[in-house]
């Protein structure tokens, strides 16, 4: 699967070879794509084996979810799709890494260094927080501007791009990747925000599933 190209002027692992589709693939059919690939590719299925070792099979499922990521991703898509067709382009410029650098000229990276927070705590509020169950994005975004965070902030402090986390916050599953990475951003925003990160990611990664 992975290990052809379609062309010689297409880089070892394009992602749309990974999920075999054609570069003008609807969106839904993306996600319908990567969802046949992890059935296909994953462990539970015992064919996988007489393909593959132990460790290529890793592998091949850690490229399916890196294409998922950008091809799930409507703005990342659209940098890869234009230097896909570029005569220019290099086998990095398509690498995950520069595709994700790119999308910062949407949410550039905040460069000041920034002190703590300080916040007016407020009873009522805290007991809210402590009580919830269903955590959405919208409530999510509630408690950083109460807790005196910006996006920014959250941003420098745990590396993840800002473009990701606005579209946590609107519970934006286009513009959003795979479910494992959005769970690993949620541990990550609910810990900086001294929140139980668990119980958090839990309660949003299930009303994200509902809703995707």
């Amino acid at each position: 699967m992975y290990m052809t190209q379609s062309s010689s002027q297409l880089p070892k692992h394009n992602y749309y070879e990974i999920l075999e589709l054609p570069t003008n693939a609807a969106q839904h059919e993306v996600t319908t794509a990567y969802d046949r690939a992890k059935r296909t590719y994953s462990g539970e299925n015992p064919a996988i084996y007489t393909v593959f070792t132990e460790t290529e099979a890793r592998e091949l499922l850690s490229l399916i979810e890196e294409a998922y990521s950008i091809l799930g991703n409507k703005t990342l898509r659209s940098i890869y799709d234009q230097r896909l067709l570029s005569s220019t382009y290099s086998v990095e410029d398509l690498s995950y890494s520069s595709i994700l650098g790119a999308s910062k000229q949407y949410f550039p990276e905040p460069k000041q260094h920034y002190q703590k927070p300080q916040y007016q705590k407020d009873e009522s509020f805290e007991r809210e927080i402590e009580e919830q169950n269903d955590w959405d994005g919208s409530f999510l975004k509630k408690v950083r501007e109460y807790k005196g965070q910006s996006v920014e902030r959250v941003s420098d402090k745990t590396k993840i791009n800002p473009f990701y986390i606005h579209a946590i916050e609107k519970m934006d599953h286009k513009n959003l990747p795979a479910a494992v990475f959005v769970r690993g951003y949620i541990l990550q925003i609910a810990k900086e925000l001294g929140l139980n990160d668990r119980r958090v990611a839990d309660s949003y990664m299930s009303l994200f599933k509902k809703n995707s």
